[in-house]
């Protein structure tokens, strides 16, 4: 008798055992299925949705001791950036910061007007700014916003002839400070006559250098929240990419919808460090900023969803300015609550040997950096009858 209850017992644990992994196995199936290709899946919940609490000490990492770096000490007290008297904040940087002055010429200059964000166009003599804002009939589903610097003719033209071109649903704008650079040459006539022949150069009066590039993107996001609220994507790279746009159209479109809403992509990388040695480009001080960097996008492309738009100028408001674009816009986003989708067709970090191979960027979205002959040259043979891969 206690046998044959036995076998009942064990036969009930095995059939729920058995419906257990078969539930396992079709769930996982079916998530398999709704993911698109090629797509690396993030910590991002499917439904997340951008919040910005009061407090951003522990979403931006300052929940331990409280480091004596300027930025970490900053970033625990602030209620809101300044509007108005922007350079007060960078003059109350150079007096708390005790080796300010050993501090890089040019991280120097970022400090002390970092908190200045309200720039003014830099109209084109003898007419005023060509480039039109987006219609209602006209919103274009990808914006292609490209950093360039005045002086990048070249970069500019090989964009406008190869992937830059006009597409469906595709709008081209290059994002560039003043032409009238600080000890440079003079481009103004080059870039007026640029601008009023091509109309796709947004320019601001500020003084164009690499630390600068964040400023691009917050005046960038004002543009769009003024002149083109409504666009799908966009998509903020540098002049010297190349971007398989057909490719990445079909990707955006392939997306489930509540991945589209908050969608932040590119080469993500998650376990950054500052570094410290002096003389590099990326060169932070321990003075400044202690701790990790942020899970970001490589700034040498990504791709945000139009939507954040309004929520990333605020969230802008309220994080500390840092001079590195692409670690400030992770920062942002972590403000947020969300975090960056990788994808293994953004390679930020291409080799110069393997450019000459179109078969190898067929396959990608966006490979960085690459010269403007050998975009043209890509371009010519990705398209080409010829090529078989």
């Amino acid at each position: 008798m206690r046998c044959r209850k036995c076998q009942l017992c064990l036969s009930a644990l095995l059939t729920l055992l058995g419906l257990k992994v078969y539930i396992e196995w079709t769930s996982e199936s079916w998530l398999n299925k709704a993911e698109p290709r090629g797509t690396l899946l993030s910590p991002t919940p499917p439904i997340a949705e951008p919040t910005l609490p009061i407090n951003l000490s522990a979403r931006l990492g300052q929940t331990g001791p409280l480091s004596l770096a300027y930025w970490n000490q900053q970033q625990r007290h602030l209620r809101v950036l300044p509007s108005t008297d922007c350079q007060t904040w960078g003059t109350v940087a150079a007096s708390e910061i005790l080796d300010f002055f050993m501090y890089p010429q040019d991280l120097q200059r970022f400090l002390l007007s970092a908190a200045c964000r309200s720039f003014p166009l830099w109209l084109p003599a003898g007419g005023g700014n060509p480039v039109a804002s987006c219609s209602n009939k006209d919103v274009p589903y990808l914006l292609l916003a490209v950093k360039s610097e005045p002086g990048h003719f070249a970069a500019r033209q090989a964009v406008r002839e190869t992937w830059g071109s006009a597409a469906a649903g595709t709008r081209l704008l290059f994002l560039l400070g003043s032409p009238l650079g600080m000890g440079g040459p003079d481009l103004r006539s080059l870039v007026t006559w640029e601008s009023q022949h091509y109309g796709d150069l947004l320019l601001w009066d500020f003084l164009d250098v690499p630390y600068n590039r964040t400023l691009k993107d917050l005046l960038l996001l004002t543009w769009l929240s003024r002149h083109c609220p409504d666009v799908n994507f966009v998509l903020q790279v540098q002049d010297d990419a190349f971007v398989h746009v057909p490719a990445l159209l079909e990707h955006l479109q392939a997306l489930p919808p509540t991945w589209a809403r908050s969608l932040y992509l590119g080469e993500v990388f998650t376990q950054a460090k500052p570094l410290r040695k002096p003389g590099g480009p990326f060169y932070v001080p321990k003075t400044f900023f202690e701790g990790d960097y942020p899970a970001y996008a490589s700034g040498g492309g990504y791709v945000i969803s139009g939507r954040l738009v309004p929520w990333l100028l605020q969230a802008a408001t309220r994080v500390v300015p840092f001079p590195f674009d692409d670690v400030y816009t992770g920062f942002c986003f972590r403000a947020l609550g969300l975090v960056p989708r990788a994808h293994p067709g953004f390679l930020t970090a291409w080799p110069a040997d393997r450019t000459r191979d179109p078969c190898k960027i067929r396959g990608l979205l966006l490979v960085h950096p690459v010269s403007p002959q050998d975009t043209i040259r890509l371009w010519k043979h990705l398209w080409g009858p010829e090529l078989q891969c």
